[in-house]
């Protein structure tokens, strides 16, 4: 009889190691991308409700159980017959969607691109870098800026695409991780506040913010224990959430902090108004800091999570 235990925690370093040998897998076989196929091919079709919010919580009720039913389905009959070739496959598919849910090396891969431009001065392709790691705006922007933009994706990225994924896999297994990538897709796609989506994407927000909440407010000290072992020294004072998201204002504090710097989304927030101006530096430093942290929660809170679960004999691997 396999320990589930050990065999969560194997296939959890399995995910890891496949994201950091290969990152992210092409797109025509990528998960993600396919969530975001079907919510594009659904959308239409729920949008037509009279009631947007409604429709809205359908449409993400909808989305959620086709993009994790039938994985279930089949890691629980490849699981059940307990042969080792069907283990085996089990683990490879659980391990391939699992990692599919977080990303470490394709931070690494958006933010150099970013720091590379910065370095030969091409502020074109650092602009057109941070474009596609950020909402806003980046037409203009100067150097400043860009590095704000990228520390603040390295800040929230950290906890929308890491933390809570392996959060909710500590808690219930694959499932767990599979819904909190697929929220954080769709918040991506329809959570917007224009006109068009307030209403339709208002499930979605909020679904977001709740799947959020408690990862955000862990990643500060994560970040502070990481910036320990990297030996950078930073004032212990309190930085007010200054944004406009429930959630994003914790971790982009806590870097802001960290690193002694001021953080800037145009038109709408600043962080540690009083903090220097944020360089190619301080990106680097962001992005050890992330790496470190992806590694230290692992063992300061995921697996100790699911011990003390399993323990209980409440231990969730499906």
């Amino acid at each position: 009889m396999i320990n589930v235990l050990l065999l969560a925690v194997f296939i959890l370093f399995l995910a890891m190691l496949i994201d950091i040998v290969s990152g992210e897998p092409p797109d025509s076989i990528h998960p993600v991308v396919f969530t975001g196929i079907t919510i594009s091919k659904f959308k239409p079709l729920f949008m037509k409700c009279k009631n947007r919010i409604t429709g809205g919580c359908y449409f993400l009720f909808w989305i959620i159980a086709i993009n994790t039913i039938p994985l279930l389905a089949v890691l629980y009959i490849l699981y059940i017959f307990k042969n080792t070739i069907l283990l085996i496959l089990f683990i490879i598919i659980y391990a391939y969607f699992l990692k599919s849910t977080f990303s470490i090396k394709s931070m690494g891969k958006h933010i150099n691109r970013i720091i590379g431009s910065m370095k030969k001065d091409d502020m074109i392709a650092a602009r057109r870098y941070t474009s596609m790691v950020v909402r806003r705006n980046t037409t203009g922007m100067d150097s400043q800026h860009i590095a704000s933009a990228a520390i603040e994706t390295i800040a929230e990225g950290f906890v929308d695409g890491y933390l809570t994924p392996l959060f909710f896999y500590a808690f219930f297994g694959i499932a767990g991780a599979m819904v909190a990538k697929v929220i954080n897709t769709m918040d991506s796609n329809i959570a917007y506040k224009d006109s068009n989506y307030y209403e339709f994407g208002r499930c979605t927000a909020i679904a977001d913010s709740i799947t959020n909440f408690l990862s955000s407010r862990m990643a500060p000290a994560i970040f502070s224990i990481s910036a320990f072992f990297l030996r950078i020294k930073y004032i212990k004072k309190k930085i007010p959430n200054s944004t406009d998201s429930l959630n994003a204002g914790y971790s982009i504090g806590a870097i802001s902090k960290i690193l002694g710097i001021r953080l800037e989304k145009p038109g709408e927030y600043i962080v540690n108004p009083e903090g220097k101006e944020p360089g190619i530096k301080e990106i680097k430093r962001a992005l050890h800091i992330y790496y470190l942290s992806s590694i230290i929660s692992i063992f300061i809170f995921v697996i100790p999570v699911m011990l003390i679960l399993y323990v209980l004999g409440i231990f969730i691997i499906l």
